[in-house]
């Protein structure tokens, strides 16, 4: 591959080099990552794994390390828009040329072209994740990051992120999702996910109710942990049925009790206490400098810079749409609630999902909302189709319109739109992909 190739050209390449989509397994991956010889022993790596809240968790992480002026390598995934926004250095999404310039030496490490290690010559293919994933620990690498936060694609052990040994491994939370791949039960699903902890490792539990399979990882390694409800957690409005902005966090750190006031909140106040924890991890890593944890009077500020593409995002004024790329039954939950808390007369709502989500438990979560209901088929192998959401909606009672592509469903919505209405478009990152550019073409 020549230099000259753009970051297109590369995203092509990328998407069709490999036989699979998703190729679970570490030992291609590793064998490129070590060819690349990346040196990450003076970086504070963490890995951020769970069904539901890593996004949320690794933003308010890179606000606070931005806040302690450390220099903060965030890789998260899937994008929206565009690739750039997987791999951010400094709040900021990195640019074209740099993507460019990692692909073309990952690429000749993974054809045998260049091996500093002097190692076998063999060609080695990579799947899209694991091209991107190797870019993003080579960026970090080479801008000299001082904390590396990595977002687990799927599941954990053989996700691709878990080719580099973590100083602090977070689990935000065990729910159902992507079940062909990671067990049917919430004990076997929970095991793939505590595949990202290691020996030696400090390691953040999110949620309560932990699952045997990640107590016995926890006990065999004798880990330095915070648990959710043990070391840190919330004390919860009695008005409040779900983690929200009626909350008080608290968090004990060397027989110290503190709290922190998360009433105006916007994001999920469970997601911000275990940023908070893993944020004092962080703070030992660095016992040389100033303290990570926060100050009460900066919390609230932070929290208002934290802002995650697709989570309850207000993408337009007029008509005013609300994306949300919620996908299984906990984070329709959540959206519910979100939606409890603003007035609008009727809701209409645009739904796309994938074929292996829990498509009814996901609708169920949402059927008391004042909506009508716009299903689209997913541009995608794995999209569903809209006839197949229209029968979940009819067996709960629900009456909708299908639509073969978003740009019709998306006139369609905007034409039944009233004064006071609002419009959300929910069901999948590809759906929220492809309504940000049909948004974006409409408006023209």
């Amino acid at each position: 591959m020549d230099n000259t190739r753009s970051l297109h050209d590369w995203l092509e390449y990328i998407e069709s080099a490999h036989t699979q989509v998703i190729d679970m397994g570490l030992e291609r991956v590793q064998k490129v990552f070590k060819r690349l010889s990346l040196d990450f022993a003076a970086r504070c790596v963490v890995t951020v794994a769970g069904t539901n809240g890593k996004g949320t968790t690794c933003r308010f992480i890179e606000q606070a390390c931005l806040h302690a002026e450390k220099t903060v390598g965030v890789y998260a995934s899937p994008h929206i828009s565009l690739f750039n926004e997987r791999i951010r250095i400094g709040g900021l999404d990195v640019d074209d040329a740099t993507l460019c310039a990692a692909f073309t030496k990952i690429y000749e490490a993974a054809s045998g072209l260049k091996s500093h290690n002097n190692d076998s010559v063999e060609t080695i293919s990579l799947s899209y994740f694991e091209y991107a994933t190797l870019c993003a620990l080579l960026i970090f690498a080479e801008k000299n990051v001082d904390v590396c936060v990595l977002e687990v694609g799927l599941g954990g052990r053989l996700d691709a992120t878990n080719i580099i040994d973590a100083n602090i491994g977070v689990i935000t939370s065990i729910g159902f999702d992507h079940q062909s791949y990671l067990g049917n039960t919430l004990d076997a699903i929970a095991g793939e996910k505590a595949g990202i902890i290691k020996p030696a490792q400090r390691v953040v539990i999110g949620y309560s109710s932990m699952q045997d399979s990640v107590g016995k990882i926890l006990t065999q390694f004798s880990i330095h942990t915070l648990l959710c409800e043990q070391d840190f957690g919330l004390i919860q409005s009695k008005s409040s049925a779900v983690a929200s902005s009626l909350s008080t966090g608290w968090i004990r750190v060397d027989n110290t009790l503190e709290h922190f006031s998360l009433q105006h909140t916007q994001i999920p106040a469970q997601n911000v206490m275990t940023a908070i924890a893993t944020l004092h991890f962080i703070a030992q890593f660095f016992a040389h400098s100033e303290p990570l944890l926060l100050q009460h009077k900066t919390l609230e500020a932070l929290i208002n810079k934290v802002n995650v593409p697709g989570r309850f995002e207000v993408v337009s004024q007029s008509p005013y749409i609300i994306l949300d790329v919620a996908h299984n039954e906990d984070s329709a939950k959540y959206l519910l609630w979100r939606l409890q808390q603003k007035q609008f007369n009727q809701c209409h709502i645009l739904i796309g999902m994938l074929k292996d989500k829990n498509i009814e438990a996901t609708i169920e979560q949402l059927i008391s909302v004042n909506a009508q209901w716009y299903c689209v088929d997913l541009p995608a192998p794995r999209g569903e189709k809209a006839d197949r959401l229209q029968k979940a909606l009819h067996s709960l009672n629900k009456k909708s319109e299908t639509f073969n592509d978003v740009p019709t469903a998306l006139k369609r919505c905007v034409q039944e739109c009233q004064t006071g209405d609002i419009i959300l478009v929910v069901g999948s990152f590809i759906l929220a992909s492809n309504f940000m550019q049909a948004l974006l073409d409409y408006k023209r």
